[in-house]
């Protein structure tokens, strides 16, 4: 109903006494089943079974005078007032000659993203999360742990890009996952397009155990200095590559405000070192980060944005492919699509034993206080451990601090198989300074 309701309102031509010469529409609906758990009690008032559904419709309309609107319109609107929304649309539009394109028909790929079952929690059928909060209280219990937090959900959901180029396709997909606090003190968790088999989770939870287990028991004083630092994926995720995809963003690069310039792209320079590459694949089926096409009916491809530390491509929308003069290079959704490569991945147990000195780091703070143009950062690291020459020997608190881009140009940095983990740990050479 939303959708026919937007649609007569752009078939008429104009709004609000302009012409609108073209148009695209991002149609997302949704249904999500999520039951929380906070401080032991699963579904209570603090963190209650819920279910929402949505539905949210982005617009880009370029109107015969040549400036454009952007945003989004909720159900409400869609359904009962889209002349009003669409006439607001007008009273913002504003000139970008770069954003007026839309896309035409094309060919898209056709990827898994579906689980019956995930679509079927969504749909009120919560019984396949017994098992799994069972195993997650088990293990509350043998690790005596005083109390854990956490949530699962699942969600289905579908989506229509519709044009006034005569581009109409339409996809879906269902998601879920779950996540886990021990003592408030770490967690861990997973999201795909379905459920984590019971026997992964026991096991992703076991690594969660041990970890916070260790964290209870402090290490040894030690000075600081530059050591072997060992980061944990989840911190290769959150700073790493989010620091680098957000300087291969098309809109740093075209404004010149990144670490990255248009004129590096395809140089054949390196930026990195030489048997580095990142890229994405939107194409591996039930990934968290698995689609077909963008918000703006560009078809997900395969890329690589860096290869052998050469830079190939930014990430770029039709706007920012169009001001760089380059094909559009849709970015990831989720970063179980991405691959940071290289070197063949050393085990986790040699990396401890390289480790030797230093600390393996779970987790950082202050992430967001970084300078990720020049990659200088100092990080604060209250989950730490000590790494001797016989393995973890306890806590330590302190900060790490370095360049970001320095470390990946390093040929001491080293690539690590994390079990369970997509992201590669990275071990590293940097100042560590004990709290």
């Amino acid at each position: 109903m939303a959708a026919e309701r937007v649609l007569g309102v752009l078939a008429r031509g104009e709004a609000a006494g302009c012409g609108i010469a073209a148009w695209s529409l991002h149609f997302s609906e949704t249904r999500r089943v999520t039951l929380g758990t906070q401080d032991r009690e699963t579904g209570n008032a603090h963190a209650p079974l819920t279910i929402t559904d949505g539905l949210i419709v982005r617009y880009r309309l370029v109107w015969s005078d040549g400036k454009v609107s952007r945003g989004a319109i909720e159900r409400r609107a869609a359904e009962s007032e889209p002349e009003a929304a669409i006439a607001a649309a007008r009273a913002a539009a504003y000139v970008d000659p770069d954003a007026t394109e839309v896309c035409g028909p094309s060919v898209f790929a056709e990827i898994a993203t579906h689980d019956p079952e995930a679509a079927a929690i969504a749909d009120g059928a919560v019984e396949p999360f017994a098992p799994r909060l069972a195993a997650i209280r088990e293990r509350v219990e043998s690790g005596r742990f005083r109390t854990w937090s956490g949530a699962m959900h699942a969600a289905v959901g579908a989506s229509r890009v519709i044009t006034s180029a005569g581009l109409d396709v339409a996809g879906g997909g269902t998601s879920a996952g779950w996540s886990a606090s021990l003592d408030g003190e770490m967690g861990m968790g997973h999201a795909a397009r379905g459920l984590e088999p019971v026997p992964e989770l026991e096991r992703r939870l076991d690594r969660l155990v041990a970890f916070v287990l260790a964290l209870g028991s402090p290490a040894p004083p030690r000075p600081g200095g530059i050591v072997p630092v060992l980061l944990h994926p989840d911190v290769v995720d959150d700073y790493a590559l989010a620091a680098l995809l957000h300087n291969l963003d098309g809109v740093q690069v075209a404004h010149g405000t990144g670490a990255f310039r248009r004129s590096q792209f395809g140089s054949g320079v390196p930026v990195l070192r030489e048997d580095l590459t990142l890229r994405n694949d939107p194409h591996r089926p039930m990934a968290a980060g698995a689609y077909r096409f963008t918000q703006e009916g560009v078809p997900s491809r395969a890329c690589a944005y860096i290869e052998r530390g050469r830079l190939i491509t930014p990430l770029l929308d039709l706007k920012y492919a169009r001001r760089l003069g380059l094909p559009p290079a849709p970015g990831p959704a989720a970063l179980d699509t991405v691959f940071l490569e290289g070197p063949e991945r050393i085990p986790y147990d040699e990396a401890l034993g390289r480790c030797a000195g230093g600390a393996l780091v779970l987790n950082v703070l202050g992430i967001h206080t970084q300078d990720l143009t020049s990659g200088d950062f100092s990080l604060s690291a209250p989950q730490m451990l000590a790494v001797g020459p016989h393995g973890i020997e306890g806590r330590l608190r302190g900060t790490i601090s370095g360049n970001l881009f320095d470390l990946l140009r390093s040929k001491d940095l080293a690539l690590v198989d994390f079990p369970g983990e997509h992201t590669p740990g990275l071990l590293v050479g940097c100042r560590l300074d004990p709290a």
